[in-house]
């Protein structure tokens, strides 16, 4: 897929001297596809709704339950894995061990990290809001087929594995 990112020059072509149709988006199609994006995390978010109001979680503690679930995940790993401050992914984390959530403990391998490991009562909760998650995404799956899962994971895959998205306004240092 090849985006024009040219001010004023978006438009649909296709190519097929090429052999494959390139893409052309517009600024509206581009900022249609960054509105459903943004929608469809809305609703994965409020598929958990009913397990985080019933125990009482921020969004950032369901999804640092959601990141440990099945491992032992180092603190600042996690941090970066959910883009999440230092500050705020120990805040985070206090207040799941509080609650008897999780557990953090000295990493026997480099005494200087701490690692976050889910209790029998944390994991079970994250089980559950991932089960909520994967039910959310499963009936949209469904219903779009599996050309269109196919494409969307490629997209999305993209999206998380890029490291810094290119900047239309350029460095702010």
């Amino acid at each position: 897929m090849t985006v024009n990112s040219s001010l004023g020059t978006f438009t649909r072509s296709s190519n097929a001297a090429a052999g494959t149709p390139r893409l052309y988006l517009r600024e509206d199609e581009l900022d249609n596809g960054v509105s459903m994006i943004l929608g469809a995390a809305q609703k994965l978010k409020s598929a958990t709704s009913a397990q985080r109001k019933a125990f009482g979680l921020t969004w950032s503690e369901t999804r640092c339950l959601l990141q440990a679930m099945g491992q032992s995940i180092p603190v600042l790993v996690m941090a970066t894995a959910l883009d999440l401050t230092k500050q705020t992914i120990l805040k985070t984390l206090e207040a799941l061990e509080g609650r008897g959530l999780i557990l953090r403990t000295n990493d026997t391998q480099d005494g200087r990290r701490k690692l976050v490991t889910l209790t029998q009562e944390g994991l079970v909760l994250a089980q559950d809001l991932a089960l909520a998650l994967r039910v959310c995404l499963a009936g949209a799956y469904k219903g779009a087929g599996s050309e269109a899962v196919a494409g969307c994971d490629k997209v999305l895959t993209i999206l998380t594995q890029t490291q810094n998205p290119p900047s239309r306004s350029g460095p702010t240092s």
